[in-house]
């Protein structure tokens, strides 16, 4: 199976998937409509790719130009084809990453001794497998909300999962959570509330209203 990287220095560049390990790589509609919400502001800024699987989400954020990506994921032959990925793009790209072999929903186990409380991501892009949210829904929004407190001022939260098991009033009412739907598949773009102007990152995510 291939990927296309959608956008940015590396636009239309091929990458390598893998069938049958749990691994979604979010569709390309997906993450093209996930990447003109952000539009630029994903220049220099830290980003997070849990359960990364192959690495797609992370590297269209590379490829337009992020800072710094954190890979997380805990299958074998997923970590050999996303480093396969990264090493294609260059040992300048590769240089910006760091690819570890962890639990993705628990960052303590993933970051460095004492960097816990510095690492502070601006972005983090979770695809858990859709099996873990609809075995315990508000357990998996729980876990995508503590993953935001994590972040920095302005930070965003891009959760995937199966649509139907989700919605906004799974999260905090403080919170402004923006869901979108493309056939199975759902995104929560989760921000904390913030007055326009507070941050870079203010206005990103539009509330979806409580039905």
């Amino acid at each position: 199976m291939s990927l296309k990287v959608i956008g940015g220095e590396f636009g239309g560049r091929n990458l390598d998937s893998v069938k049958g390990l749990g691994t979604r790589p979010l569709l390309g509609q997906v993450r093209e409509a996930i990447f003109n919400i952000l539009g630029d502001w994903v220049e220099g800024k830290e980003v997070w790719d849990l359960f990364a699987g192959t690495g797609a989400s992370g590297i269209e954020a590379l490829s337009r130009g992020a800072a710094r990506v954190w890979f997380v994921e805990k299958n074998n032959q997923a970590l050999q084809v996303l480093k396969s990925n990264l090493h294609k793009l260059g040992p300048e790209v590769e240089a910006r990453t760091e690819v570890v072999k962890a639990d993705a929903w628990r960052p303590p186990e993933f970051l460095p001794d004492g960097a816990e409380s510095e690492v502070r991501p601006d972005l983090v892009f979770l695809d858990p497998p859709y099996s873990a949210v609809a075995e315990d829904p508000t357990r998996s929004a729980y876990l995508a909300q503590q993953l935001l407190q994590r972040t920095a001022p302005g930070g965003v939260v891009v959760f995937h999962f199966l649509d139907g098991y989700l919605d906004r009033d799974d999260f905090d009412a403080g919170l402004d959570v923006e869901i979108r739907r493309w056939g199975k598949s759902a995104i929560a773009m989760l921000q904390a509330r913030q007055e326009t102007g507070e941050s870079a990152g203010a206005g990103l995510v539009q509330d979806t209203a409580y039905e």
